[in-house]
C-alpha cells in the first residue's frame, strides 16, 4: 500500500471514532491538530512522522508496511488556545487494523464543561440569517418573561434585556448595567438555547439584586437556572443558600431535593 492511501485511511478512522464534541471541533475548524505517535514505516525500514494535517498534505508517496494503529487519547486541554492533540501508537501487522476501543479524552481544564463547549459551537455555527432569527425569537421570549415578572413586582426603572453578541463567549457571565433611569441586562449567548423556565430564573436572579421579591416569586425557576449554570460551568451560586430558606418556609421538599442534587453533583 502507498503512504498517502494508508495515511488517509488512518485519518478517516480517527475521525469516525471521535466523540461528537471532538468532531465538532474539527468540523468548526476551532483548533490546530497535532498528532503524536503517528508514523508510517516504509518497506526499507524508514519512518515518516505525521505531526499535522500539513504533513499529510505534503506526504511523499512510497510503499509502506502494514501496521495496527491504536487511538490512545484525545487531548483538548489546550482547546482555548486552539490546540487539539491526538495520540496514537502502532505495531507491525500482516494487514492494516485500527483500534479505538478504549481511548481517553482530556477535556479543557477551565470551569467550562462539554455542554458549554457544545453550545458555543452551536452559536458559532449559526449562519447570519439563522442568528438574526434566533435573536429575534429570544428578544420576544425575554420580553414576555420580563413582562410576567414585572406584573408581580413593581419597579421604578425601565428594564431592558439583550443577548450580548460581542461578549467574550468563553466566559459565562451576564452583565447588568444600572443607572438612574434604567437597568440593562446583557445575557451570555449560551443561554440562547435555554428553556423558558431557566430564562425566567436567570432574570429573577439578576433582578433580585434590586428587589428581593423577585427571588421569592421566582425561586423555583432560579433553582433551574442554577442547575443549568452548574451544568455549563461547574459553578454553584451562593443564592442557593437563600433559596433554601425560602423553600423551607414553604415546605417545598421538591425544591430542597433539587438544591441538594445541585450541591452534590
Amino acid at each position: 500500500m502507498k503512504a498517502k492511501e494508508l495515511a488517509q485511511k488512518i485519518l478517516l478512522d480517527i475521525y469516525r471514532n471521535l466523540d461528537e464534541f471532538s468532531k465538532d471541533v474539527i468540523r468548526g475548524d476551532l483548533a490546530d491538530i497535532e498528532f503524536k505517535g503517528f508514523y508510517l514505516k516504509g518497506k526499507n525500514g524508514e519512518k515518516v512522522y505525521i505531526r499535522s494535517l500539513e504533513d499529510f498534505e505534503n506526504l511523499e508517496d512510497f510503499e509502506v508496511e502494514m501496521r495496527k494503529y491504536k487511538l490512545k487519547s484525545i487531548n483538548l486541554k489546550n482547546l482555548d488556545s486552539g490546540l487539539m492533540i491526538i495520540n496514537l501508537s502502532s505495531r507491525a501487522s500482516k494487514e492494516y487494523k485500527f483500534d479505538a476501543n478504549d481511548y481517553s479524552i482530556l477535556y479543557p481544564s477551565n470551569n467550562t464543561t462539554v455542554e458549554f463547549k457544545e453550545r458555543v459551537l452551536k452559536w458559532m455555527e449559526l449562519e447570519d440569517d439563522e442568528l438574526d432569527e434566533k435573536i429575534i425569537e429570544f428578544d420576544t421570549k425575554m420580553n414576555d418573561i420580563l413582562e410576567g415578572l414585572l406584573e408581580e413586582v413593581d419597579m421604578d426603572k425601565e428594564i431592558s434585556v439583550y443577548i450580548d453578541v460581542f461578549m467574550d463567549v468563553n466566559k459565562v457571565e451576564n452583565f447588568v448595567e444600572n443607572d438612574e433611569e434604567r437597568i440593562i441586562i446583557w445575557i451570555h449567548p449560551v443561554f440562547l438555547f435555554s428553556n423558558d423556565d431557566v430564562l425566567r430564573g436567570l432574570l429573577a436572579y439578576e433582578l433580585s439584586r434590586f428587589k428581593g421579591k423577585f427571588l421569592e416569586i421566582g425561586y423555583r425557576d432560579v433553582i433551574k437556572y442554577c442547575k443549568e449554570l452548574k451544568k455549563l460551568t461547574n459553578k454553584k451560586l451562593k443564592v442557593l443558600e437563600k433559596i433554601k430558606d425560602i423553600a423551607n418556609r414553604h415546605g417545598d421538599v421538591e425544591s430542597l431535593n433539587l438544591i441538594n442534587e445541585i450541591e452534590n453533583e
